[in-house]
């Protein structure tokens, strides 16, 4: 869902940017840079085209096109991309399967491309030098995954803490490794321990929060973040150590 909206806003808020309305990039969406020179949006009084090249939820495309946009959903290759299939579009959404280099972005920017939207955290597959040149607006969702994380981190402590990885290897080779049996270990406990995190964002904080609800020691280190900020996320029932450089 937090991947939905975000999409959502990024797309919606970038276009709006992107044809000359004050109207930032809002909720959880952020501009990564925004063009030097104006520029506008062409057949402003249809619906805005949007194509979506690796794939999204359909809850997500649903999102979309409820707010407007004619969407399409459809991959590309790299030549169908330099030879400027995306001028077709007023904005693209791409998640880690495309690359986008500036040839792509320039003969696309010659049509309706004002806007790339990438549906996660990294640009790294988006020259982003070469769009700022062609007066194409990137964006990204940089906190669309932090649930998810901050989840699959508490998941692997659990895993970790109770040795579930032994002990579903044992049961599926028909062993039920608990004391005193061979191989068997001891789980233990999260709560009372020490968990060490090093910089403090996003996903780190939201580990930590976690992690101090369930009684563990958060101890973190960021050359950003102040200690006051630590010590007052929501959900902590135990102190948060937060040390700066």
């Amino acid at each position: 869902l937090s991947m939905i909206m975000c999409v959502s806003h990024m797309i919606s808020a970038a276009l709006a940017l992107a044809a000359g309305l004050s109207l930032p990039v809002v909720g959880r969406a952020r501009a990564f840079r925004t063009p030097s020179r104006p520029i506008s949006i062409s057949n402003s009084g249809a619906a805005q085209r949007v194509l979506v090249t690796d794939g999204l939820a359909p809850a997500a495309l649903d999102a979309l096109a409820a707010g407007g946009a004619d969407v399409t959903s459809r991959s590309l290759t790299e030549d169908e991309l330099c030879a400027g299939a995306l001028a077709a579009y007023d904005a693209v959404i791409i998640r880690s399967a495309t690359t986008l280099r500036a040839d792509a972005l320039s003969a696309g920017a010659a049509g309706r491309l004002r806007v790339v939207g990438r549906a996660g955290v990294g640009v790294d597959n988006i020259d982003v030098a070469g769009a700022h040149a062609s007066g194409v607006t990137v964006v990204n969702t940089p906190s669309a995954s932090t649930a998810s994380v901050v989840e699959m981190t508490l998941a692997l402590l659990f895993a970790a803490a109770r040795n579930l990885p032994a002990a579903d290897r044992g049961l599926r080779s028909g062993e039920w490794l608990k004391p005193p049996a061979r191989g068997s270990r001891l789980g233990s406990e999260l709560a009372g321990k020490n968990l060490g995190l090093l910089g403090f964002g996003r996903i780190a904080r939201g580990v930590a929060a976690a992690a101090a609800a369930l009684g563990m020691r958060v101890f973190a280190y960021s050359p950003h973040a102040a200690s006051e900020t630590a010590a007052t996320l929501p959900g902590a029932t135990t102190p948060i150590t937060c040390a700066v450089s």
